[in-house]
Protein backbone atom coordinates (compact mmCIF):
# COMPACT_ATOMS: atom_id res chain seq x y z
CA UNK A 1 0.00 0.00 0.00
CA UNK A 2 1.11 3.41 -0.12
CA UNK A 3 2.81 5.38 3.50
CA UNK A 4 3.28 1.61 4.65
CA UNK A 5 -0.19 1.06 5.24
CA UNK A 6 -0.17 -2.28 5.75
CA UNK A 7 -3.55 -4.38 4.97
CA UNK A 8 -6.95 -2.93 4.88
CA UNK A 9 -9.68 -5.11 6.38
CA UNK A 10 -13.35 -3.99 5.02
CA UNK A 11 -15.62 -5.06 7.30
CA UNK A 12 -19.94 -5.18 6.64
CA UNK A 13 -23.01 -6.60 6.38
CA UNK A 14 -23.50 -8.79 3.09
CA UNK A 15 -24.06 -6.36 0.29
CA UNK A 16 -22.24 -3.29 1.60
CA UNK A 17 -19.98 -3.81 -1.21
CA UNK A 18 -17.12 -5.41 0.58
CA UNK A 19 -16.23 -7.15 -2.46
CA UNK A 20 -16.50 -4.54 -5.14
CA UNK A 21 -14.77 -1.84 -2.94
CA UNK A 22 -12.03 -3.88 -2.35
CA UNK A 23 -11.28 -4.40 -6.02
CA UNK A 24 -11.48 -1.00 -6.67
CA UNK A 25 -9.21 0.11 -3.85
CA UNK A 26 -6.80 -2.59 -4.49
CA UNK A 27 -6.23 -1.10 -8.36
CA UNK A 28 -5.99 2.42 -7.32
CA UNK A 29 -2.95 1.13 -4.42
CA UNK A 30 -1.48 -1.41 -6.89
CA UNK A 31 -2.40 -3.65 -4.18
CA UNK A 32 -3.18 -7.45 -3.67
CA UNK A 33 -7.07 -8.11 -3.55
CA UNK A 34 -8.31 -11.22 -1.67
CA UNK A 35 -11.79 -11.66 -0.94
CA UNK A 36 -12.11 -14.14 2.07
CA UNK A 37 -15.42 -16.02 1.15
CA UNK A 38 -14.27 -16.99 -2.24
CA UNK A 39 -10.69 -18.03 -0.61
CA UNK A 40 -12.81 -20.39 1.84
CA UNK A 41 -14.75 -21.87 -0.98
CA UNK A 42 -11.18 -22.74 -2.24
CA UNK A 43 -10.05 -24.23 0.90
CA UNK A 44 -13.25 -26.43 1.24
CA UNK A 45 -13.61 -27.21 -2.21
CA UNK A 46 -17.15 -26.47 -1.57
CA UNK A 47 -19.79 -23.35 -1.74
CA UNK A 48 -20.18 -21.22 1.07
CA UNK A 49 -24.17 -22.46 0.97
CA UNK A 50 -22.89 -26.47 1.03
CA UNK A 51 -20.56 -25.43 3.81
CA UNK A 52 -23.33 -24.27 5.58
CA UNK A 53 -25.98 -27.08 4.74
CA UNK A 54 -23.65 -29.67 5.16
CA UNK A 55 -21.03 -28.71 8.16
CA UNK A 56 -23.03 -25.84 9.64
CA UNK A 57 -22.48 -22.08 10.37
CA UNK A 58 -19.75 -23.11 13.22
CA UNK A 59 -17.66 -25.31 10.79
CA UNK A 60 -17.72 -21.87 8.30
CA UNK A 61 -16.88 -20.17 10.92
CA UNK A 62 -14.01 -22.30 11.56
CA UNK A 63 -12.44 -22.16 8.42
CA UNK A 64 -13.31 -18.70 8.20
CA UNK A 65 -10.49 -17.60 10.83
CA UNK A 66 -7.98 -20.26 9.82
CA UNK A 67 -8.23 -18.42 6.56
CA UNK A 68 -8.35 -15.18 8.19
CA UNK A 69 -5.01 -16.19 10.28
CA UNK A 70 -3.29 -17.81 7.05
CA UNK A 71 -3.65 -14.07 4.84
CA UNK A 72 -3.29 -11.85 7.82
CA UNK A 73 0.50 -12.68 7.87
CA UNK A 74 0.72 -11.32 4.23
CA UNK A 75 0.88 -7.42 3.73
CA UNK A 76 0.06 -5.21 1.12
CA UNK A 77 -3.74 -6.54 0.83
CA UNK A 78 -6.62 -5.35 0.86
CA UNK A 79 -9.35 -7.99 1.88
CA UNK A 80 -12.89 -8.18 1.60
CA UNK A 81 -13.99 -10.36 4.57
CA UNK A 82 -17.12 -11.92 5.59
CA UNK A 83 -20.19 -9.98 7.24
CA UNK A 84 -20.20 -12.42 10.56
CA UNK A 85 -15.92 -12.02 10.53
CA UNK A 86 -16.99 -9.77 13.76
CA UNK A 87 -18.72 -12.30 15.45
CA UNK A 88 -15.37 -14.20 16.94
CA UNK A 89 -13.06 -11.35 18.77
CA UNK A 90 -10.12 -13.08 17.99
CA UNK A 91 -10.51 -12.34 14.05
CA UNK A 92 -11.45 -8.51 15.20
CA UNK A 93 -8.07 -8.89 17.29
CA UNK A 94 -6.14 -10.55 14.30
CA UNK A 95 -7.52 -7.90 11.74
CA UNK A 96 -6.53 -4.80 14.34
CA UNK A 97 -2.68 -5.98 15.06
CA UNK A 98 -2.05 -6.70 11.16
CA UNK A 99 -3.69 -3.66 9.34
CA UNK A 100 -6.25 -1.03 9.36
CA UNK A 101 -10.22 -1.90 9.45
CA UNK A 102 -13.08 -0.05 7.53
CA UNK A 103 -16.84 -0.74 8.20
CA UNK A 104 -18.70 -0.15 5.34
CA UNK A 105 -21.83 1.45 6.59
CA UNK A 106 -25.13 0.42 4.71
CA UNK A 107 -28.57 0.75 5.81
CA UNK A 108 -31.26 -1.73 6.08
CA UNK A 109 -32.84 -0.89 2.90
CA UNK A 110 -29.98 -0.38 0.72
CA UNK A 111 -28.61 -3.97 1.60
CA UNK A 112 -32.13 -5.68 0.56
CA UNK A 113 -32.32 -3.65 -2.76
CA UNK A 114 -28.32 -4.72 -3.59
CA UNK A 115 -29.73 -8.39 -1.41
CA UNK A 116 -33.49 -8.89 -2.63
CA UNK A 117 -32.83 -10.78 -6.31
CA UNK A 118 -29.19 -13.03 -4.76
CA UNK A 119 -29.87 -16.54 -4.09
CA UNK A 120 -26.34 -17.62 -2.37
CA UNK A 121 -26.80 -16.17 1.05
CA UNK A 122 -27.69 -18.81 3.41
CA UNK A 123 -28.49 -16.57 6.75
CA UNK A 124 -31.14 -14.96 4.46
CA UNK A 125 -33.29 -18.24 3.73
CA UNK A 126 -35.80 -17.90 5.97
CA UNK A 127 -39.53 -17.02 5.49
CA UNK A 128 -38.79 -12.84 6.13
CA UNK A 129 -35.38 -12.53 4.38
CA UNK A 130 -35.94 -9.04 4.81
CA UNK A 131 -36.66 -8.62 8.85
CA UNK A 132 -33.33 -11.23 8.97
CA UNK A 133 -31.64 -9.01 7.18
CA UNK A 134 -32.64 -6.55 9.19
CA UNK A 135 -32.22 -8.35 12.79
CA UNK A 136 -29.10 -9.13 11.37
CA UNK A 137 -27.96 -6.11 11.31
CA UNK A 138 -29.00 -5.05 14.43
CA UNK A 139 -27.26 -7.71 15.85
CA UNK A 140 -24.03 -6.75 14.56
CA UNK A 141 -24.30 -3.40 14.55
CA UNK A 142 -21.93 -2.53 18.08
CA UNK A 143 -19.58 -5.85 17.07
CA UNK A 144 -19.23 -3.60 13.69
CA UNK A 145 -18.14 -0.24 15.17
CA UNK A 146 -16.09 -1.83 18.00
CA UNK A 147 -14.40 -3.77 15.47
CA UNK A 148 -13.66 -1.12 13.06
CA UNK A 149 -10.81 1.66 13.07
CA UNK A 150 -13.46 3.94 10.53
CA UNK A 151 -16.73 3.78 9.04
CA UNK A 152 -17.87 4.89 5.95
CA UNK A 153 -20.92 5.18 4.44
CA UNK A 154 -21.60 3.16 1.36
CA UNK A 155 -25.59 4.19 0.57
CA UNK A 156 -26.06 5.62 -2.76
CA UNK A 157 -22.18 5.35 -4.00
CA UNK A 158 -20.18 3.71 -6.16
CA UNK A 159 -17.10 1.12 -5.21
CA UNK A 160 -14.99 3.81 -7.00
CA UNK A 161 -16.31 6.83 -4.95
CA UNK A 162 -16.04 4.65 -1.38
CA UNK A 163 -12.79 3.09 -2.14
CA UNK A 164 -11.40 7.01 -2.93
CA UNK A 165 -12.68 8.04 0.46
CA UNK A 166 -11.29 5.35 2.60
CA UNK A 167 -7.66 5.83 0.78
CA UNK A 168 -8.15 9.35 2.07
CA UNK A 169 -9.50 8.54 5.48
CA UNK A 170 -6.71 5.64 5.86
CA UNK A 171 -4.25 7.94 5.04
CA UNK A 172 -5.01 10.54 7.41
CA UNK A 173 -5.30 7.89 10.38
Amino acid sequence: MKNGIGNVYLIGMMGSGKSVTGRALAAMWDAAFVDLDSEIEKTEGRTIPEIFARSGEARFRDVESEVLEAFSGKTHQVIATGGGIILRPGNVRRMKETGTVVLLAASAKTLWQRLQYSKGRPLLNKPDPFGTLTQILNDRELLYNKACHVAVPTDGRSAEDVAREIEKVVKSL
